[in-house]
């Protein structure tokens, strides 16, 4: 589990190295969630979910910048990929 999370938290910190035009309220919502997945018993998953609301809120009031467009499409691409995953590896078990 602990490589799950360290490599949530290195994509995150990535994306914002490699994204300068990211907005304040997008590189706030990107270290809240970093630190808060770097707390003990925090569901890596929970946090990624809550970070891909937020964005999805700043978009519907037009405060999402190119890059937070971007950081929002990957995020959820993967929980997408990753729902996948698991129902597959979930009916193939049954």
């Amino acid at each position: 589990m602990g490589i799950f999370k360290k490599n949530k938290k290195q994509e995150l910190l990535k994306f914002k190295e490699e994204h300068p035009n990211l907005n304040d309220n997008e590189k706030s919502l990107i270290l809240n969630t970093i630190n808060k997945i770097n707390e003990p018993k925090t569901s890596q998953d929970k946090e990624i979910l809550a970070i891909i609301h937020s964005l999805r809120k700043l978009s519907i009031y037009g405060q999402l910048s190119k890059d937070g467009r971007i950081l929002l499409k990957k995020l959820q691409r993967g929980q997408w990929l990753w729902g996948l995953l698991n129902s597959v590896v979930l009916h193939d078990g049954s």
